[in-house]
């Protein structure tokens, strides 16, 4: 649909200028131009466990391996994760705080977003601190410290991975965490702020921490249940905050 009122504009424009003696694009009825589906895309149980596997066998960068497994325990985006840096996280109170410029569609005054990191979280962030160096970023890119991995690095790690299950994008790992949470029958106020989709207005600018207690207990459920979930096949992935 945005290809085809892009061209029609394109044209609309040729002929006022008399470039062109038709407007191809508005011979297209719009009935038969594909609508975008929603995607409802989320990992079963045994998916879960095949990632896991999947991810941790094969030759990819740990880092990236640490990345795809905290993207699926915290629910955050991708772009949370590769533009974080370490004063963002505190090991000692287990938050991690996102600021507002590193999420999406956040201006103003509008909050930033705090993760309350379950402790196989907090393990692999230790781990990802040591393979950074002195770099202030939790995942340096390649060619230099200061920067970044390309926004694209973590899907072109994903994508050349085989798994033997429909295909999955990244965003699908937060869309697995939140309706397996929704199904356990954790509140959907805790989830909805778990995703980082803030309240418009003044109450949203003021409920920095809501629930935070309740949002600590349900990622660490969340954490340990994904643990259950690997560990049926004898997964070794690390130890991560294991007891």
């Amino acid at each position: 649909m945005k290809v085809r009122d892009t061209t029609k504009r394109m044209y609309d424009y040729a002929l006022e200028l008399h470039l062109s003696p038709n407007n191809p694009a508005a011979m297209v009825a719009t009935r038969y131009i594909g609508k975008t589906v929603r995607r409802s895309r989320h990992l079963a149980a045994r998916e879960i466990r095949e990632f896991l596997q999947v991810v941790y066998r094969s030759n990819i960068r740990r880092q990236f391996k640490l990345a795809l497994h905290i993207i699926l325990l915290t629910l955050i985006r991708k772009s949370m994760l590769l533009l974080a840096t370490w004063h963002e996280i505190d090991f000692e109170t287990g938050e991690w705080t996102i600021q507002k410029e590193h999420m999406k569609g956040k201006k103003g005054e509008e909050p930033e977003h705090v993760v309350y990191m379950p402790k196989q979280v907090a393990a692999m962030l230790r781990e990802l601190k040591a393979l950074a160096g002195n770099s202030q970023l939790v995942l340096p890119g390649r060619s230099s410290p200061k920067k970044p991995f390309a926004d694209n690095a973590l899907n072109h790690a994903l994508e050349g991975l085989t798994f033997q299950m429909e295909p999955f994008t990244i965003h699908d790992l937060r869309r697995t965490a939140s309706t397996e949470l929704a199904n356990n029958e954790f509140r959907d106020e805790w989830i909805e702020k778990a995703l980082s989709h803030e309240k418009e207005g003044i109450k949203g600018v003021y409920n920095r921490a809501e629930y935070a207690k309740q949002r600590k207990q349900m990622l660490q459920w969340w954490a340990d249940h994904v643990d259950s979930i690997a560990t049926e096949s004898k997964l070794i992935v690390g130890n991560f905050g294991r007891n």
